[in-house]
C-alpha cells in the first residue's frame, strides 16, 4: 500500500493524504475566468465528489454556538444542537420550497418559539375557584439564593 501526501497552494494551503491517488497533476480550467490551472488529481476528485458534505460545515461556521469553555460536554451538546437545527432547516426548506427564509431567520424563529413555550410552561395557572368563594392568593416563589444583607425594614 502506498500513501500519497499531496500539499498544494492554490488559494490557501491544502493537504491531502490518500492511498487511492498518485502524485498526478491535471490541468483544469476555471469556470468563471476560463484560465487553465494545474491541480493534483486528489483535489479534483475531492471537489467533484464531496460537495454535499462541506455544506453543513459551511452553514454551521457562519453562526457558531461553541464558545471558549473548559467543559467539553458543553461543546459537544451545543454542536449537536446546532447540527439538529441545521437538519431541521434543510427539512423545512425542502418541505416549503417557496419560503426564502435564511438559516439565521430560521434559528431566530425557533429560539423565539422556545422562549414563548417556556414562558407558557413556567407561568403558574391560577387554581382560584370562585364557586367555593376561596380567596387564596398564590404563594410567592422563594428566592434562588439567600440575600447577602437583611433588608433595611428588618434591621
Amino acid at each position: 500500500m502506498c500513501v500519497c501526501v499531496c500539499v498544494c497552494v492554490i488559494v490557501h494551503t491544502c493537504q491531502c493524504n490518500t492511498t487511492l491517488h498518485t502524485a498526478e497533476v491535471v490541468e483544469t480550467t476555471n469556470r468563471r475566468t476560463g484560465l487553465a490551472k494545474k491541480k493534483p488529481r486528489c483535489v479534483i476528485d475531492y471537489n467533484s465528489h464531496m460537495h454535499g458534505f462541506d455544506t453543513p460545515d459551511q452553514y454551521l461556521a457562519y453562526y457558531p454556538f461553541i464558545r471558549k469553555t473548559l467543559k467539553w460536554p458543553k461543546k459537544v451538546f451545543f454542536y449537536l444542537l446546532q447540527c439538529c437545527l441545521f437538519n431541521s432547516y434543510v427539512t423545512f426548506s425542502k418541505n416549503n420550497p417557496n419560503s426564502r427564509k435564511s438559516f439565521l431567520d430560521f434559528m431566530s424563529d425557533i429560539t423565539e418559539n422556545l422562549i414563548h413555550a417556556s414562558d407558557a410552561v413556567s407561568t403558574p395557572s391560577s387554581s382560584f375557584d370562585e364557586s367555593e368563594g376561596s380567596s387564596r392568593t398564590p404563594t410567592p416563589t422563594p428566592p434562588k439564593r439567600a440575600p447577602t444583607k437583611d433588608p433595611p425594614w428588618q434591621a
